[in-house]
């Protein structure tokens, strides 16, 4: 028999024998079949720590089940369920530590992309830009060389003209 199975042994019996304190050892080997000193000091110990047994002062190993035993057992049935829904507790504490957690980290993650992604968004912006710059300067200069073409050739026709005015 193994440590659990023990223990919902001996709690059941604790349970359906309220009204006395029961020496663990002596009735665990007469009456429940279960040899192992050092397993039924383990058991008790641990009731006691969660107060589901009250020990006589005297004797350490000698409990009878109180309240919270009585609560216990009647709410759990067996220490094996008790021990799956504190397991189950525990594993929801943990998913509800992790969750924020991973959360958090997903929302950098997307922050950051998009910060790199309006970043390359901006540059390539910026590159077009600077082509646009470049070519509208060209084509002002393109502009002003030809006003300044413009302006010689007026230019130089008035003279012409002029010239010509002069001549006859």
């Amino acid at each position: 028999m193994n440590r659990d199975q023990a223990f919902n042994v001996i709690l059941k019996f604790l349970y359906e024998n309220q009204n006395n304190y029961w020496n663990l050892i002596p009735t665990c080997r007469e009456k429940l079949d279960i040899n192992d000193s050092g397993m039924i000091s383990s058991i008790c110990e641990e009731m006691i720590n969660k107060k589901w047994v009250s020990p006589k002062n005297q004797d350490k190993l000698s409990v009878s089940l109180n309240y919270n035993g009585r609560i216990m057992y009647e709410k759990y049935g067996s220490y094996s369920s008790f021990i799956r829904s504190e397991n189950d507790i525990k594993k929801k504490a943990h998913r509800s530590k992790i969750t924020p957690e991973v959360i958090k980290i997903s929302i950098a993650i997307i922050f950051g992309l998009s910060t790199a992604i309006l970043g390359w968004l901006n540059y390539t912006d910026n590159k077009k830009l600077e082509v646009q710059r470049t070519e509208i300067k060209q084509l002002n200069n393109a502009i002003d060389s030809l006003q300044t073409e413009i302006k010689k050739r007026h230019t130089t026709q008035s003279i012409n003209n002029a010239d010509l005015e002069l001549k006859c």
